[in-house]
């Protein structure tokens, strides 16, 4: 059997097997977990609580042209709780789609899930940015990325707070 009569859509992308190409996908998930627990941990975010639960089983759909790979979905939702003021939580999942062999489309795609606009929470990262290991380029846009979902997560956080403290004036009457 030669290279051409394997479907592309079966095989994997730049010369790696899916398998491969999971394991890229791996080590972006990881750099983007790395990232994120290093910014949570600023004094930014002192007033927050957050949890990082990472859940492989989870059966999210991939966007057009990505595939969920055979150990599941490669994501990471993060809750962020108030620990003072008024109690409130929001929460986000950031998943890693590798592509689908001959697909048109890049190599493997971070996605916040359920949030619009979609173009501000998507990263795209071609295979040689992240194989065999990450470049410093990607790096940085990793950085950038994961820094505008917890600037996100906290403003949200804050809104969810302003909410809470407002209802909570309102049902008892103290507006002033």
């Amino acid at each position: 059997m030669s290279p051409d009569d394997v479907d592309p859509l079966l095989a994997g992308r730049g010369g790696l097997s899916y398998g491969e190409l999971d394991a890229a996908a791996h080590r972006l998930h990881d750099l983007l977990t790395r990232t994120a627990e290093r910014q949570i941990d600023r004094p930014l975010l002192h007033e927050f609580d957050i949890a990082v639960d990472t859940d492989g089983s989870l059966r999210l759909a991939p966007p057009a042209g990505y595939r969920r790979p055979a150990s599941g979905a490669i994501t990471t939702r993060v809750v962020a709780r108030a620990r003072s003021s008024a109690p409130a939580q929001v929460g986000l999942r950031v998943t890693v789609w590798p592509a689908l062999g001959g697909a048109d489309v890049v190599d493997l795609l971070v996605v916040r899930e359920g949030v619009e606009p979609a173009a501000t929470q998507r990263l795209e990262v071609r295979l040689d940015e992240i194989h065999p290991e990450p470049t410093e380029s990607l790096r940085h846009r990793v950085n950038d990325f994961v820094a505008r979902q917890v600037a996100q997560v906290v403003s949200e956080l804050n809104i969810a707070m302003q909410r809470g403290l407002a209802n909570r004036d309102w049902d008892s009457g103290e507006l002033g």
